[in-house]
């Protein structure tokens, strides 16, 4: 049988994908014209604008925007811009990381292991391994740094409107590590932990030892989750019935009139500034139903992540083409007691102005939302019945990249809000039941990716069962910001009142 893919050692990289309007004095790549038909239509975009469905062919909607010809356009010495854009790709496997592209297309005989290619804004990385099928190429893509990419670069976007429902989905339907299970007592950014309050009635507090069983994570992978972006927000929804669980979750981070602030410069290869801003943001709605029949075994606790990501290109930026994308993650704990117990809520949130972060001088400047209240909050609308203590914590994160690249492997300049939302409530047996209600706020930035462990764990094993001798790392670019804390409060109704202080 023939060998699948090329094992010529690759050199360790760390990752970040890149983008950029270049000027300077490196190597300079003209760009060749497609192997075949050309279907790709032609546009004239002078100013940073939102590049519209309408204005891309199909290829283009499902596969990305090519680079162009541009003088000014320095890439590094092992990049090779292969010819065609989105006409030459044949397919993105439902993996994520492998394509197969036409083998026919200019430039594509140049590819081997550990050159990059930049065929598209999404199909672009360090060839890691790769396969001739015929008239077909395929290749194992692995991020690159965004100074392996490029040499120099200047790229701004000056308060650009963004239309969330003109994005562009794209899925991967068998993208690795999709669900992660996580430890009973481990720490979890920006999570809404259960109240301690001391019942009236003298149940047992939500945060007592005992109250904490072990949880089971079993059935966690019949979650099903679906990210949302409309002009109203981005959100997402997790449903499950399955193990004796019922769950329906949602949450929507409301958006009013967004519009993008962009600024990247990079010289001989060193990140000197970065900043994005996104004005707009609105307000935040989580709402949720939950129900067991079995008991504590139903209970789970894990992170999602879908395998649908979002994709807005912007054009009038020059050659190298780059996106706005979107991607989510859905957190769910759940403390469901007894057999039979329901729990529901309902929240509503504003605020105003936008997020903001900024890189300059070696140093980084995170700014979130302001204004924040409780239009509605868990514990004013929360219902249940239940024997025991109830409770569950919900939370949702948004990750905004500028950049090129798809999925985990997409980077660029970006900011992650998080929101984490939590209802515990006490047995109906007492005399009067009590609410208590979490909700945190959180975000930061970066430039560069970050892939969860579960994700890197699980590509790994693929590379190595194709003999591929790279191994991911989870992290790469600048290292984040520390997270900013926008919310951090709670709110009781019924029979509660907090602990003794100590």
């Amino acid at each position: 049988m023939p060998q699948l893919f090329d094992n010529s050692r690759v050199h360790c990289i760390s990752l970040v994908l890149a983008l950029g309007l270049l000027a300077g004095c490196g190597k300079q790549h003209s760009l060749p014209g497609a192997s075949g038909n050309q279907s790709a239509p032609t546009r004239h975009i002078t100013t940073p604008r939102q590049i519209k469905k309408s204005e891309m062919s199909e290829a283009e909607q499902k596969y990305g925007i090519a680079p162009t010809p541009d003088a000014s356009v320095d890439y590094q010495p092992d990049v090779i811009v292969v010819g065609g854009g989105a006409e030459s790709v044949r397919e993105q496997h439902a993996n994520s990381f492998m394509w197969s592209i036409d083998a026919g297309a200019a430039h594509a005989d140049e590819l081997k292991p550990g050159k990059i290619m930049f065929l598209t804004n999404r199909a672009v990385g360090r060839v890691l391994g790769m396969r001739k099928e015929g008239d077909t190429l395929v290749l194992v893509l692995g991020p690159v740094e965004i100074n392996e990419l490029l040499r120099n670069a200047h790229i701004q976007i000056d308060s650009m409107p963004i239309d969330f429902g003109e994005a562009l989905a794209y899925s991967a339907p068998d993208m690795p590590g999709q669900i992660k299970t996580l430890a009973q007592n481990a720490p979890r950014p920006a999570s809404a932990m259960h109240a301690m309050f001391v019942p009236t009635s003298g149940t047992p507090a939500a945060g007592a030892k005992d109250a904490a069983p072990e949880r089971d994570v079993s059935n966690l992978v019949n979650f099903k989750v679906e990210p949302t972006a409309s002009k109203s927000g981005l959100g997402m929804r997790a449903t499950t019935d399955a193990g004796g669980l019922k769950v329906k979750a949602e949450v929507l981070v409301h958006l009013a009139a967004p519009t993008l602030k962009v600024n990247l410069d990079i010289k001989d290869g060193a990140i000197k500034e970065a900043t994005i801003e996104l004005l707009g943001a609105a307000g935040l709605t989580w709402n949720f139903d939950a129900g067991t029949d079995v008991g504590l075994r139903a209970n789970v606790n894990g992170i999602i992540t879908p395998n649908t990501d979002f994709s807005i290109p912007v054009g009038g930026l020059g050659g190298v083409p780059i996106a706005v994308t979107l991607r989510q993650r859905f957190q769910i704990t759940t403390l469901l007691g007894v057999r039979n117990s329901t729990l529901s809520a309902k929240g509503k949130y504003t605020f105003n102005g936008g997020f903001q972060v900024g890189y300059r001088n070696k140093t980084w400047g995170v700014g979130g939302p302001l204004g924040f209240k409780q239009a509605a909050s868990f514990a004013q609308t929360g219902q249940g019945v239940s024997l025991g203590v109830t409770g569950i914590n919900l939370g949702h994160s948004t990750k905004i990249i500028v950049g090129i690249g798809a999925f985990g492997f997409a980077a660029g300049p970006y900011f992650t809000f998080f929101s984490a939302v939590g209802l515990a409530k006490t047995s109906d047996i007492g005399m009067l039941t009590c609410y208590s209600a979490p909700v945190v706020l959180k975000m930061n930035g970066g430039v560069g990716y970050m892939i969860p462990q579960a994700v890197t764990s699980a590509i790994n094993s693929i590379l190595r069962a194709f003999n591929v001798r790279y191994e991911l790392r989870g992290e790469g670019g600048l290292e984040p910001s520390e997270p900013l804390t926008i919310v951090n409060t709670e709110s009781m109704t019924g029979g509660c009142r907090p602990p003794n202080p100590t």
